[in-house]
Formats: C-alpha cells, sequence, structure tokens
C-alpha cells in the first residue's frame, strides 16, 4: 500500500467526491478518482458512502486482521487533504473541495472580518464565546455537499446521515440503521453517512488502545450486516483523516516565545497558523527553533501559497488574509498546544505532514 507524505491530489479523497458528482451528472471542481469511476460506471441502484472518523490505514491495519470485512474488501489507499483533520478534511470528502477552495482549513480558522480566531463548528473563539450572532462558517464560509448538488440535479433521492443530516443518528447502529432502510426500499439511492468513531476514542486512548480494536472489531461485524442486508447497493468506505501517538509541549509553558505572537495560533495544534509581530520575527524564529527543534517544518506565508498546501485553486477569496507569517506543520509526534488543558485532552492527535494522518483506506464492496 502506498503511504503519502504530502497529499496527492490526484488520489485523494476529494477526487472520490469528484467521482460521485461525475457519475450523477454534476460539475466538479477537482479531477475524479479512475477506480471509482470504474466502479460506480456498473453501479448498482443505491450509492452508499460512508466515512468512519479518524479510520486511517496505519489504525486500520493495526487493528484488524487481514481476513476481516473491511481489510478483505480494501481496494487502495487514498491521500487526505492538508490539514488532514475532520473540519477541512470531511468537508472536502462532502464537497469534493479542497480546503483551499471552500475556506474550511481546519478546526479553527482566523476570520479577517473580526480581526479574531474562529472554531468552524462550534462558532466560538478562542475564549469560548460565541463567535457572531450568526454561524461564521455556515454564512461566510457556505459550501455545497454532493448529495445536496445531486438532489438539484438529478432525480435519484439523496440523503445525508448524521447528527445533523437529513436523517439524524450519531452512533454507527443508528447510522447503519438508517442506510439499511433506504436502500431497501424502490427506487436507486445516494447516501452520505458520517459516523465519528474512532476519532474520539482514539484522541483519548490512544492508536494502539483496546477500546479502539474492540470497536473496531464489533464495526467490521455491524458493517459486514449492513453489506448482506442491502440490495443493489455499492458502497464506498474511506475516512477523512489518520491518527498518530503523540509527545505534548504546551505553548504557556513557552511565555517568551507566545509573547512574540500577535494572537493564539488557529487551525491545529499540528497545523499551527501563526502569526508574529514585525518586530519580533527574529526573536520568534530563535525561539521556535528553541522549542520545537525540527519537529515542526516552518512554512512561509509565501511557501504555503506557492507549495498549495491547502490544495489547488482557484483559491477563497480569504485565503490569503487567513493565512499568517508562518505555518508550522508536525513533522514527527511532537505537538506544541497552545493551552495546557488542550494538551492533557489528547493521547493521540492528527493534522500534521506523516503517513500515518494521510493516509486512509478506500474500502468497496458491492453487495
Amino acid at each position: 500500500m502506498n503511504a503519502y507524505v504530502f497529499p496527492d491530489f490526484q488520489t485523494s479523497i476529494t477526487s472520490l467526491g469528484s467521482s460521485l458528482l461525475k457519475h450523477y451528472g454534476c460539475a466538479a471542481s477537482n479531477p475524479s478518482l479512475p477506480e471509482a469511476d470504474a466502479l460506480l460506471s456498473d453501479a448498482p441502484g443505491n450509492v452508499v458512502l460512508l466515512l468512519l472518523d479518524g479510520l486511517g490505514e496505519a489504525v486500520l491495519s493495526r487493528h484488524l486482521p487481514a481476513d476481516s470485512f473491511l481489510c478483505r474488501h480494501q481496494i487502495m489507499c487514498l491521500s487526505s487533504v492538508f490539514p488532514p483533520t475532520t473540519a477541512a478534511a470531511a468537508t472536502a470528502l462532502e464537497t469534493a473541495l479542497f480546503p483551499s477552495q471552500s475556506g474550511w482549513l481546519g478546526w479553527s480558522v482566523y476570520w479577517p472580518p473580526l480581526g479574531k480566531n474562529v472554531a468552524l463548528y462550534p462558532n466560538t473563539t478562542d475564549d469560548g464565546m460565541p463567535a457572531a450572532s450568526v454561524h461564521i462558517g455556515n454564512t461566510f464560509l457556505p459550501v455545497e455537499t454532493i448529495t445536496g448538488l445531486v438532489r438539484k440535479r438529478h432525480t435519484v433521492s439523496s440523503f445525508s446521515v448524521h447528527e445533523t443530516g437529513d436523517l439524524r443518528a450519531r452512533e454507527l447502529p443508528g447510522v447503519l440503521n438508517h442506510i439499511r432502510t433506504l436502500c431497501q426500499e424502490p427506487g436507486p439511492h445516494l447516501i452520505y453517512g458520517y459516523v465519528n468513531e474512532p476519532d474520539h476514542l482514539l484522541h483519548k486512548t490512544g492508536c494502539s488502545s483496546q477500546a479502539v480494536h474492540d470497536y473496531l472489531r464489533e464495526a467490521d461485524r455491524q458493517l459486514e450486516r449492513l453489506a448482506a442486508d442491502c440490495p443493489d447497493t455499492l458502497f464506498f468506505l474511506t475516512a477523512d483523516h489518520g491518527f498518530t501517538d503523540i509527545r505534548g509541549l504546551c505553548l504557556e509553558d513557552a511565555p517568551e516565545l507566545a509573547a512574540t505572537l500577535l494572537r493564539g495560533p488557529s487551525i491545529e495544534p499540528r497545523a499551527m497558523n501563526l502569526f508574529v509581530k514585525s518586530e519580533r520575527r527574529p526573536d520568534f524564529l530563535s525561539l521556535w527553533q528553541e522549542a520545537v527543534g525540527d519537529a515542526y517544518r516552518l512554512y512561509s506565508h509565501e511557501q504555503v501559497l506557492e507549495e498549495e498546501l491547502f490544495g489547488p485553486g482557484p483559491v477563497h477569496p480569504l485565503l490569503n488574509d487567513m493565512l499568517g507569517d508562518y505555518l508550522a506543520v508536525a513533522q514527527t509526534e511532537l505537538t506544541m498546544f497552545p493551552t495546557r488543558s488542550y494538551l492533557r485532552s489528547m493521547t493521540a492527535a492528527h493534522g500534521g505532514m506523516t503517513p500515518q494522518e494521510l493516509t486512509v483506506p478506500l474500502i468497496a464492496v458491492r453487495s
């Protein structure tokens, strides 16, 4: 299996989303995935795309044997997008847009009109207060999902199934029950399902934990039963990102370094968007090197754009202003957290540029 140390634009989760748009006659902004196109060219009536949050290739192969249902049906590896984190990567899969195009850069973004960092999902600032009277992400970074686009363009019934979806469910059994019911109804369906595990378990217990092992063994059994219960269905299963166990540092324990910054970091601890006081840049560079050494790669604002870290164009009109003076990208297990409470909440994390975080499986099952 291939492993990626830099996002592959041609073999990515975004490409998988583009294949679904192409199959249903919708315009896609990015190239499709040939392997998915081939399966869809002779697709059954129902097509299901299921995302298990955090199920990277390394996690899957560590916990499930080669003869398990999911491993037997893995056809290839895909690259996540950068940063490999849910707000950026799940959005990329759901919309077939790269973070550079959608503006959904990570858990928190620097929002230029407010001059503050905003956590996109909860719509809060760094101090936990509401960012605005409206939801910043949904209002000012609106995106159209694949299921929504297909619903507009095509006669096929199209549904999302997750905590805030067209059909509501949070845990795996509930999501799978909705999918089972829809696939047993007459007529073709496109269904996107999202489950927030094993992400939470991985964050809390680490990549090798018994809790993650038990969850994935049970998920493997439930998914095999689902495939047997759903006639005339093509299943795609993948993840938004993978995970790596971490060794933590805290910016609060480096006050001299923190004092060189204009504001707290945004995006992710393993992909830190940093605005530096102009007169303190030499101090920042020496203090940063002293704190983390070579554990992070430091990109300048210009390098981030030139190397298309967040994906190709056409880029979101606010991308340039959302990016700080530097982007610090983790390339080892060492992780710099902005606060001690954040550090204490994590045993494993994602968002950096390692194969474990960027490489996800593509599993395909034709019932």
